[in-house]
């Protein structure tokens, strides 16, 4: 049996016209928790090789019940670094952009210029507004995630513009700020459970399914866009 190449089956899903733009693609990637780690290991195996990935956090113990990304060797590692090696890992073609910085508004968000999607996968609704507003203000196309914690059925996880969001507070809070900035909520696509939240805690609780299904989730929802699919 002829060996096939690493994007073979890819190459005969898509088609070469295809591939070709998603490798001459570039993604950002903000936030590299639950949702956006496995977000970006989706993106490069979907053969996208310009990646932008923004955090400010360490990887701790704690992460890995939920954070496919990252080992125990991972510890103590910034997740920017983590995530890197990772990815360097899995191909050894890419152009990758770490940014270990918090999204704030002393951040230099012009970062993601000439990007052509931006991924927010962060939990700040301050921060989640000031990198939505940046994008809708330069034209960059932004999907944005949405409250996976205290949830388990990773089934309940769908692609809805903010305005038709409910249950989820996190939705709620960013739909009222975003109005606040002028910004039309139906023009804001996220991913979104409609799952009950199983507790009300101020300490988020998550396990591995919800958060890596919305990873999946967005990243297959980038992907489709980048090649005309959607």
């Amino acid at each position: 049996m002829q060996q096939q190449g690493i994007d073979d089956r890819t190459l005969k899903l898509i088609g070469e016209e295809k591939l070709s733009k998603l490798k001459a693609s570039k993604v950002a990637v903000v936030g590299l928790g639950g949702v956006g780690s496995i977000c970006a290991i989706s993106l490069v195996m979907s053969e996208i090789k310009n990646l932008i990935i923004i955090d400010d956090d360490k990887v701790v113990e704690s992460n890995l019940n939920r954070q496919i990304a990252y080992e125990l060797s991972d510890i103590g590692k910034f997740k920017v670094d983590a995530m890197k090696e990772k990815l360097n890992r899995l191909r050894n073609d890419l152009n990758i952009t770490k940014v270990n910085k918090r999204v704030s508004n002393e951040f230099d968000f012009s970062i993601l210029n000439g990007a052509n999607y931006v991924v927010d996968c962060i939990d700040d609704i301050n921060a989640k507004v000031l990198l939505i507003k940046y994008c809708f203000e330069n034209n960059i196309e932004i999907i944005t995630s949405l409250g996976m914690g205290n949830k388990l059925d990773p089934t309940n996880i769908k692609i809805i513009s903010l305005n038709k969001t409910t249950i989820d507070p996190l939705a709620k809070k960013l739909r009222y700020n975003l109005k606040q900035e002028g910004i039309d909520t139906s023009k804001v696509m996220t991913a979104f459970s409609d799952e009950t939240p199983m507790i009300k805690d101020r300490v988020i609780s998550s396990m591995v399914f919800v958060p890596n299904t919305c990873g999946l989730t967005l990243a297959s929802y980038v992907v489709r866009k980048l090649i005309g699919g959607l």
